[in-house]
């Protein structure tokens, strides 16, 4: 089924309607086993727990409600208490905050099913807490399975979310902040050291939690090296947590590998907002972090909540604007070492419909949380196709083109079948195309990317390493490259200024040259950067110093 959106007033009026047909009926947070209510603003307040009403201890282990929250579908089941055969429908609903942020929830619909002269069944033998509750419904070991994370010990995302809650309904006068934090390419190391070692530096960041949050505090790992903590904001001390993690860091720390570790913080100013949109807010300053090459931490602010929304709303109608033809290449060229002109990079632009254009790098990262860079990317590939075939008999036939390959374009669709179908439909030779993959992207499953940079090669495409300087790509795994460039990054070319910079470039350039790559230096924006780069024998030039992308039509009336 599809699960129905409501904004509030909605809601209100089928629960008015719903409440002459049920004998209760009420709206739930069963990750955070919480009865919900909504006021006339729409703001939400958070009440008693909702297995409250069976009298148990701890969340009923037959919970339809999470069934249904977790499935997107309508659940049922029979509850019998105090004599009484309660009959629950739990349909899952999505609910539209005033932010405009869908909200998950259910909607229970409860019949009191006792027919006349007929006792209802019994219930199942029940064990009782020493305060009188329930414990049959969620026995100690199947709630301790359902809420805690085995590897850690620690509490998972349902654990997290329902202790959270209950600190902060219990201690609504203590102000509060919720961290989250992860560590900074944990695939790689992973990939490098295997999933034991990876487990390990895992165990150890609970055991620092352990040791370092003291009472009143809750925290615990959701899923892979993502960890919340949430305490009173009184005791959050920044340099205590930068010590302990500094001593993290130790675990492994060698030539290919330096363990970072990132941490984002929300002040808990909205206490009866669901505990998961915290956590997404702590998320969002997270994010901000990531290739950060430190350990470091930051504060979530309502600018960055208002670039998520800006974030979903362009991706909401980026099929629309890519259909209706707002997104165009640009080329920006490429030249040898006497400033003749070798070829070109197509990079993407979105003009909008009132002329602005937007350049890429301020929306290519939005559109790699999702499926849709691949959707941009088969364009772009499709339209330096048909441009190489344009040029084809002309004084151009000889300029190449390079385009990017997204890590996702390898995730959502066989990449070099794509490509090799547009070469076929257009006609072109596969070497006039350069497919560039970033370095920062060889760092996750190095090996896997290896082997489809060595199967591209092998279809007669050119292929470059791009960003190179930028990631930290070892010299165990450089020489493991077979590509035809390698493209320096401009923050690698931008401290030619400093002698030890000059000395490690001119290095690294004569050693990918002696592995058989050429060299393309990107970003050169003065004259001082081109002549150092050419005086060590760069094959390729590329940067604002001599041209921005460029419009098609703009670019061959100049070259």
């Amino acid at each position: 089924m599809n699960v129905e959106e409501y904004t509030y007033q909605e809601l209100k009026h089928m629960l008015d309607y719903m409440k002459r047909m049920y004998d209760t009926v009420r709206i739930v947070d069963p990750v955070e086993c919480r009865e919900i209510s909504v006021d006339t603003s729409g703001e939400l307040h958070y009440e008693k727990e909702c297995h409250a009403a069976w009298n148990a201890a701890a969340r009923c282990s037959n919970c339809c409600s999470y069934r249904a929250v977790m499935s997107g579908q309508r659940q049922t089941k029979d509850e019998v208490f105090e004599g009484h055969r309660f009959l629950v429908q739990s349909i899952p609903i999505k609910l539209i905050l005033p932010d405009r942020n869908n909200f998950s929830c259910v909607m229970e619909l409860i019949s009191i099913d006792d027919k006349e002269g007929e006792p209802a069944e019994a219930a199942p033998a029940v064990s009782y807490s020493v305060d009188g509750r329930q414990m049959s419904q969620g026995s100690t070991e199947a709630d301790y399975l359902a809420t805690h994370d085995l590897l850690t010990r620690l509490y998972n995302l349902d654990g997290l979310s329902r202790e959270i809650r209950r600190l902060l309904v219990d201690d609504p006068d203590v102000d509060r902040v919720l961290i989250t934090g992860d560590i900074r390419h944990f695939r790689t190391l992973n990939e490098r050291y295997g999933q034991k070692r990876g487990n390990e530096v895992l165990i150890a960041i609970a055991d620092m939690l352990r040791k370092s949050c003291g009472p009143d505090t809750v925290y615990g790992r959701t899923h892979a090296d993502h960890f919340v903590l949430c305490m009173p904001e009184s005791r959050f001390d920044e340099g205590i947590f930068m010590d302990a993690i500094e001593e993290i860091g130790k675990i492994i720390d060698t030539e290919n590998y330096h363990l970072y570790f990132h941490m984002g913080v929300y002040r808990i100013d909205d206490p009866d907002i669901p505990v998961t949109l915290m956590i997404e807010r702590a998320d969002l300053a997270l994010q901000t972090l990531h290739e950060r090459r430190e350990n470091v931490l930051t504060f979530y602010t309502n600018k960055l909540l208002k670039q998520a929304e800006n974030e979903i709303e362009f991706l909401n109608t980026f099929k629309e604007n890519l259909e209706d033809g707002q997104f165009h290449i640009y080329l920006q060229p490429v030249f040898d070492a006497e400033i003749n002109i070798t070829g070109a990079e197509a990079l993407t632009r979105w003009i909008k419909p009132d002329g602005t254009v937007v350049s890429s790098d301020k929306y290519i990262h939005i559109l790699e949380k999702s499926e849709h860079i691949a959707d941009l990317d088969i364009m772009n590939w499709e339209n330096v196709m048909k441009q190489l075939s344009s040029w084809q008999n002309t004084a151009r036939d000889r300029l190449v083109i390079s385009v990017n390959v997204s890590p996702k374009d390898l995730f959502y669709m066989d990449a070099l079948k794509k490509v090799k179908e547009l070469v076929q439909k257009y006609n072109i030779d596969a070497d006039k195309l350069i497919l560039e993959f970033s370095e920062i992207d060889l760092m996750n499953d190095t090996e896997g990317k290896l082997a489809i940079i060595d199967r591209f090669k092998q279809a007669g495409f050119r292929v470059a390493i791009d960003n190179f300087g930028e990631g930290n790509l070892s010299l165990h795994m450089l020489k493991e490259l077979h590509t035809d460039y390698v493209k320096f990054d401009k923050s690698f070319i931008a401290g030619i200024s400093d002698d030890r910079t000059r000395i490690v470039l001119e290095a690294s350039l004569k050693l990918v040259q002696k592995l058989g790559m050429k060299v393309v230096a990107e970003g050169i924006e003065t004259e001082e950067q081109f002549a150092f780069m050419k005086s060590i024998g760069c094959d390729r030039f590329q940067g604002y110093y001599f041209s921005h992308a460029i419009p098609i039509q703009d670019f061959e009336e100049k070259y």
